[in-house]
Formats: structure tokens, C-alpha cells, sequence
């Protein structure tokens, strides 16, 4: 089988680490009622928090994108032609990603902490990221056939 599995699961992963903060940042406004004297002050230290996630959400994924990756793979190769490939490959990112913060930051289970949110946030754009971006299977006797 041949697959673009690794470029699929690079956009997953970079999406959720690129995005996944922005809506953790629309929520934690939208439940915090902190007074700044600017929208200056405000939107630096939003941006702030955002290189943050950015930066501590792409090194902690790391290893999870890894796997993510091998998972995809041995989907690929365990059941190249399933229609429910995308969603098992959205519920192993999901897992991995819940895995990822229990081991991390367990307290992010909390629904009154605030990295809960950052964790269902990162969940959602794993998930949607899974359904998003197109991967690509084919298999190698059809490819030589083909040519």
C-alpha cells in the first residue's frame, strides 16, 4: 500500500498545533472577565499566550504526532479499504492527544481548570483535522498496472 500517510498526518498534527490555542484562547476570554486598560494590553498578552501554546503544545505533541503516525500506518496496512478508516484515525488522535495530557498535566481533566480547555480544544482540531485532509491510498499492484 501505498498512502500519503505522513504528509496527512503532518497537516493533522500542525493544524491542531497552530489552531487548537486560538479556540482555546476564544473560550478562556469568553469565561475570564479580566480588566485591561488597552486593547493593546490585551491583545499582547494574548499574543503572548498563544506563542505559548504554540511552542510548549508543538514540543509536548511531538512524540504523540509519532505515533499518530504509525497508527495511521498500521490502519493503512490493517484495513486499506475500510470506509471507517477516518474515523478510527480521529479516535486514535483524540486518545493520543487525552493521552498526552493525563501524562503531561493529569489536573487538564478538571473541568474547572482551565487546560481542559486547551485539551478539548486540541481533541477538536485532531478530530477535525483526521476529517479535513484528504489521505490518499492506493495500492501498489493497481499503480505498477496503471503505468
Amino acid at each position: 500500500m501505498k498512502s500519503n500517510s505522513f504528509i496527512y498526518s503532518i497537516k493533522v498534527w500542525l493544524t491542531s498545533v497552530a489552531i487548537a490555542p486560538v479556540i482555546y484562547l476564544l473560550i478562556e476570554s469568553c469565561l475570564k472577565r479580566d480588566d485591561y486598560t488597552s486593547i493593546t494590553d490585551y491583545m499582547n498578552e494574548e499574543i503572548s499566550k498563544y506563542a505559548m501554546c504554540v511552542l510548549f503544545g508543538g514540543i509536548f505533541s511531538l512524540l504523540t504526532w509519532v505515533i499518530f503516525l504509525f497508527i495511521i500506518k498500521g490502519l493503512i496496512a490493517s484495513c486499506p479499504s475500510s470506509r471507517q478508516i477516518k474515523h478510527l484515525i480521529a479516535v486514535a488522535g483524540i486518545v493520543l492527544t487525552a493521552g498526552t495530557f493525563a501524562l503531561v498535566m493529569p489536573e487538564a481533566f478538571n473541568v474547572h481548570n482551565e487546560f481542559f480547555y486547551l485539551m478539548l480544544s486540541n481533541c477538536v482540531c485532531i478530530a477535525g483535522g483526521s476529517y479535513l485532509y484528504k489521505l490518499e491510498i492506493t495500492n501498489v499492484t493497481q499503480a505498477v498496472q496503471t503505468q
